[in-house]
């Protein structure tokens, strides 16, 4: 009685390990890109809701200063105040040690213009590339 043997071959198995390495290798960058996009999408918009806090304090006091419910940033981000009678600046600076800290985006700010930039990223790269708008 002939017995036959079933299964795949170190070959076989070898060729499935290659194309999975190759899909790794190919597929992590674009998926730590879109992670950061998102995390990028999250501090802006976490800037424009502390700037419309703000002005909604402004409108009732005619100053900045002494405005509450202001958020310190996220896990990727801490946010600065820099808070003034008839103007602002709010600062997102990535945090050392986060998936963000090399961000090619750098750091975010916005003031009581509407006027966003962007701090210490890539050479090349516009406050629109990075803010999104």
């Amino acid at each position: 009685m002939r017995r036959s043997n079933r299964g795949f071959t170190l070959i076989e198995i070898m060729i499935v390990i290659a194309i999975i390495g190759i899909v790794i290798t190919v597929g992590y960058p674009s998926l730590t890109e879109y992670m950061k996009k998102g995390r990028r999408a999250e501090i802006a918009g976490l800037l424009s809701e502390q700037a419309q806090i703000l002005e909604r304090h402004y409108s009732k006091n005619n100053v900045y200063t002494n405005a509450t419910g202001l958020s310190s940033g996220n896990d990727f981000y801490t946010i600065t105040q820099t808070l003034m009678d008839q103007s602002f600046t709010l600062t997102a600076v990535r945090n050392s040690g986060s998936s963000m800290a090399t961000d090619k985006c750098g750091d975010f700010t916005i003031n009581n213009t509407g006027a966003r930039s962007i701090i210490n990223a890539a050479a090349g790269l516009t406050a629109k590339d990075c803010w999104g708008r």
